[in-house]
């Protein structure tokens, strides 16, 4: 049996980088994007709901920058079980203040456009869940 891992994207707008994101995510089928919220209030309400094993939330900078999307992670982070979180920062954009937030494999920093990094964060992440059988990830 395979395990999904369930994936929310907060951040990203719709149009092609939402699509270009979710079509990347959902190319390894051990990946699910359940929701997408480009706010924050959406984000919560959708994470609280539906209990994402992961997090894809996209920044514009650190969260000195974005004290909103600070707010976001630390309520995936508290959900029951947490979420695990990969914080996909702009190309351009100087990671700040975020390294501090990487925890034990759980949170994980990654451009934008690197698509090899955002898919070892995911599958680190995936590991670390109880409901993950490692056995089953590629």
């Amino acid at each position: 049996m395979t395990t999904v891992m369930t994936v929310m994207v907060v951040g990203v707008s719709e149009g092609e980088e939402l699509e270009r994101l979710r079509s990347r995510i959902q190319r390894n089928s051990h990946f699910q994007v359940i929701s997408h919220a480009r706010t924050p209030d959406v984000a919560l309400a959708h994470a609280r709901v539906l209990l994402p094993d992961i997090t894809v939330l996209t920044l514009a900078g650190g969260f000195r920058d974005d004290p909103v999307a600070l707010d976001v992670f630390h309520g995936v982070r508290a959900l029951d079980p947490p979420s695990g979180v990969v914080l996909r920062t702009r190309a351009g954009a100087a990671a700040g203040d975020l390294d501090s937030f990487t925890a034990d494999g759980a949170v994980h920093i990654v451009r934008a456009g690197d698509e090899e990094g955002l898919m070892r964060a995911l599958r680190t992440i995936g590991l670390r869940r109880a409901s993950c059988d490692p056995d089953e990830m590629p």
